[in-house]
């Protein structure tokens, strides 16, 4: 067997991770706090569920409803949020979005087959933060995609706005210096 949940449960203790778990279940519960992301509830939390499968061969790290899109959402609002979800799997490693249609739940995962590889206590963690720092990362971006219908900004186009900021930003710190020197001048002029 390439793992088991057991085998998963020693790691998070080697982690001192907080988690819970039922003998006989072929998964656990954990969770972390988060500063930017919240969940369904409005909680600053992300719930992961990790599971696995094929007999010890599959593993899957998930973060169920960690979104949702309510029925009465726009198609203008789901394009948007479908952009941004994919867009996010194409600017981050391993981590994946599924729709649920029915209930309108966006689970974010990752999962990958272990087969006769053993699993390492290294492997599950980096997929673990995997998960959650992309969840705080693409957070507002996701939360405005469901909200507002804004989709994520291309790289490039998140460039072209950086670099224009740091321009306007130089430009105003020049202006201020002008304005310093300008009022030193004043000061050091002699008075009639």
């Amino acid at each position: 067997m390439a793992t088991s949940i057991e085998k998963i449960a020693a790691f998070l203790k080697e982690e001192e991770l907080r988690f819970s778990y039922t003998e006989g279940n072929h998964f656990l519960r954990t969770g972390f706090t988060t500063q930017r992301y919240r969940d369904a509830d409005g909680a600053q939390l992300v719930h992961l569920v990790i599971t696995v499968e094929e007999d010890g061969k599959f593993i899957k790290v998930a973060a169920p409803a960690a979104y949702r899109f309510h029925h009465d959402g726009t198609s203008f609002h789901k394009l948007a949020l479908f952009q941004t979800l994919l867009q996010i799997c194409h600017m981050t490693k391993m981590v994946q979005f599924e729709y649920d249609p029915d209930d309108g739940e966006i689970q974010a995962i990752v999962e990958f087959a272990l087969e006769d590889s053993m699993l390492t206590r290294q492997q599950l963690m980096r997929t673990i933060y995997a998960l959650t720092d992309a969840l705080e990362e693409y957070h507002d971006a996701v939360h405005d995609a469901i909200t507002g219908g804004l989709p994520l900004e291309k790289p490039s186009e998140l460039r072209k706005n950086y670099e224009r900021f740091l321009q306007e930003r130089r430009a105003e710190r020049l202006r201020r210096l002008g304005a310093t020197a300008a009022e030193a001048a004043d000061d050091d002029a002699p008075s009639p």
